[in-house]
Parts: C-alpha cells; sequence; structure tokens
C-alpha cells in the first residue's frame, strides 16, 4: 500500500488506475495519499463513502477547491459553481438550471440532432480517421456553442483554450494565459448578448438576477468558463470512451441491433468511463468517515471512477452492461453538486450512439487509444477507428 501514490499519472495514462483503485477499496478506512509541498489528502474510493461524503456538502465543503492541488480553475476570483458552498451555491445553480433543464434541453434537440448527422455523413467511410477530432472534440464543441449563444466559427479557439485550462501537463503560466484568453472573449460575449439578447444560456446569465442585483463580472466569468470546459471535456471522453469499450469487448452488434439499448448502454457508459475521475472536499470540522477520523481543514478527495468500479455495488464492475438496471453510479457526481449539464450529457451521447447504429455495420479500433494523462479526467487524445 505504501507504494500507492494517486498523483503519479503513469497508472491513469497506461488504463491500469483500477488495479490500484481494488487494492484501496479493499483496504480499511481511507487511504491517505502524501503531497509533496502540502499537507497531503485522504481518498474515498469504495461507493458507499464516495456518496456519503458528496450528498454531506455542508460537511465535506467545495469553497477551498475542487483541484487536489490548492487552486481553481477560475483563478482568484469569484467562484465558479462547483467551487461554491451554500447558500451562494444554490443560488447560483438556480440562475443556470432553468436553462439546462430537461424542457430547456428538449427544445433544442431537432438543432443537435442536426449537428451529430452531419459529423457522422462526413466521417470517412472504409478509411482510417481519428474519431476524437472528427466526432468527439467537435460534437460537444457545436452542441454547447448552440447551448451558449457562441457563434459557431468561434467555438473551436474557445475549445482550445478551455481544454488547456484542464490540461495536466500544462504549466500555471500557461493556464493563466488562457484563462485571461478564455475571459476576454467572455467579457466580449457579454456585451453581445446585453446589446441583442438571444434564446440562449449566455443571455440568460447576462439578465439574471443575484440578491436582486445583476451578476458581476467576475460570476460570470466563472460560470461561462465552468460550462464551456464541463459541456466539452465530459461528454467528449464519455463518447470516445465507451466507443472504445463496445468494439473491445464485441458489443457493437448488439446495441446496434437492438437500438432500444441506447439509453442504458449510455448510462452504463457514464458509469464505465466515469469522465471526472474526482474531486475534491475538505472537511469543515473533525467528522469521521468510513471509521477514519478527518481533521478540519483536512482534503477529501471523491474518487468517482473506483466508486463505479465497486464490486459490492456493481456485478461485473470491469464490462459494458448495456441493460444494466439498476444502475446507482456516480459518473455525473451525487447530491447538491450533481452535474448541471447531465441531461445534454446524455441526450448527445444517445444522439450520437442513435446515428452510428444506423450508419455503421462495423466499426474497428485501429490501434489502442491514446489516453489523456489525467487523474484529474478519463480521457482520450486520439482514437483511430474505420468504418463501414
Amino acid at each position: 500500500m505504501s507504494r500507492i501514490d494517486l498523483l503519479d499519472l503513469a497508472p491513469f495514462e497506461a488504463s491500469r488506475e483500477h488495479e490500484v483503485f481494488a487494492e484501496l477499496r479493499a483496504a480499511p478506512g481511507l487511504w491517505f495519499n502524501p503531497e509533496p509541498g502540502c499537507e497531503g489528502f485522504w481518498c474515498a474510493t469504495r461507493h458507499a463513502d464516495v456518496v456519503a461524503a458528496a450528498r454531506d456538502h455542508r460537511m465535506f465543503i467545495s469553497g477551498e477547491g475542487t483541484q487536489i492541488r490548492n487552486r481553481r480553475a477560475e483563478g482568484h476570483g469569484a467562484p465558479s459553481v462547483h467551487n461554491a458552498d451554500p447558500p451562494l451555491h444554490g443560488k447560483l445553480r438556480a440562475v443556470a438550471m432553468p436553462g439546462l433543464s430537461r424542457e430547456a434541453i428538449a427544445a433544442r434537440a431537432d438543432r443537435f440532432e442536426a449537428i451529430v448527422e452531419n459529423l457522422v455523413a462526413e466521417a470517412p467511410r472504409g478509411e482510417v480517421f481519428d474519431f476524437v477530432a472528427a466526432i468527439a472534440v467537435r460534437m460537444p464543441m457545436l452542441v454547447i456553442a448552440d447551448v451558449l449563444g457562441v457563434p459557431p466559427p468561434e467555438a473551436p479557439a474557445l475549445v482550445d483554450h478551455a481544454n488547456l485550462m484542464s490540461d495536466m501537463r500544462a504549466s500555471d503560466a500557461e493556464q493563466a494565459a488562457a484563462r485571461g484568453q478564455l475571459f476576454d472573449y467572455f467579457r466580449a460575449l457579454v456585451q453581445a448578448k446585453r446589446r441583442i439578447p438571444g434564446d440562449d444560456l449566455a443571455t440568460r446569465l447576462v439578465t439574471a438576477r443575484l440578491d436582486d442585483a445583476p451578476l458581476e463580472q467576475q460570476l460570470l466569468d466563472a460560470y461561462l468558463m465552468l460550462i464551456t470546459i464541463a459541456g466539452n471535456e465530459t461528454t467528449r471522453f464519455l463518447v470516445t470512451g465507451g466507443l472504445h469499450q463496445l468494439v473491445r469487448q464485441g458489443a457493437w452488434n448488439e446495441l446496434r441491433e437492438r437500438p432500444e439499448l441506447i439509453p442504458t448502454a449510455v448510462e452504463e457508459m457514464c458509469r464505465f468511463v466515469s469522465p471526472v475521475t474526482h474531486m475534491r472536499r475538505t472537511a469543515a470540522r473533525d467528522t469521521e468517515l468510513a471509521g477514519t477520523r478527518i481533521a478540519a481543514g483536512d482534503k477529501v478527495v471523491l474518487w468517482f471512477s473506483s466508486a463505479n468500479r465497486d464490486e459490492d455495488v456493481f456485478e461485473r464492475p470491469a464490462e459494458l452492461v448495456l441493460d444494466r438496471r439498476p444502475n446507482p453510479h456516480v459518473g455525473f457526481g451525487v447530491g447538491a453538486h450533481f452535474c448541471l449539464g447531465a441531461h445534454l450529457a446524455r441526450l448527445e451521447a444517445r444522439m450520437l450512439f442513435a446515428a452510428m447504429a444506423r450508419e455503421f455495420a462495423d466499426i474497428e479500433i485501429v490501434e489502442p487509444p491514446e489516453r489523456l494523462p489525467s487523474n484529474w479526467f478519463t480521457g482520450w487524445t486520439a482514437m483511430r477507428v474505420r468504418w463501414q
């Protein structure tokens, strides 16, 4: 056990992290991971412990940061909704929730379906291409641009800056530069929406009121950045990892022949892939979790990807079970910080796999996909496929 270090990205890049998590789940209590130059952090890896901590958002708070390192993606200004605690968290969540509700997303479904259909139609037939670059990156990029009201030609540069913000390989200086470019863009977008409001989420944020006052610019910056990053990366990783495992275990034909399984299959992909590997919390007071005493101010990391492979909760956890029911996964988190964009991510993935099932009888993964060296996201940077 002493050899385990969850700050070491090598097991994640090699897709061997679940061997490590299985060992941690089998041990009693929480695992304490040292952190060079910092105080270290407790690791919750079992499903029950992750759910208990995530649901107790007043004890295990987010306002001190949700990355393992003592930093926030939005910098030192106003917090984004996932780095906020009550009462601010609830107020911020209420601002965007109507624009990301099931009904609001369903109202834009025809536009999303057109995006998906065009991408699938444009993809090469019978020749090798990179699924990540051609489909997995572009689909959520174009969809979230539509949701926010960003002109499609401006979406790629916006997403490039957002991707750099969550790249574990990027330096603090590189991320600060990307953050500045993002904020510059958002401030221009805010001014544009004030001049000409639209039927989009950016307009909703610009015209919203918090404690009977408009959202200050820092809150708008943080909110727009979160939506851009979360709306792109998690869906990209979900569909890439889901397709890879479908083909790897020989389940593509079953899904193609039984498209009614697509909704449960997508839910199972959320469990199996776990695009957000972890989120950190901080103990507000002295407490106990899994029989482990935790002091006020201690960092507690919730390893969602480990909870989603917990053998005590999921049969055949290392397999994609297309009709798994029930499926109490935590792929979108749990509790007060449950993912605001869950409806959107589910819809995009369902549309994509439905379109692919209609078009392609055979899909081949030509070579092993390239894994993102990250312990924060379960993601891939390239996956070469051939379909026909």
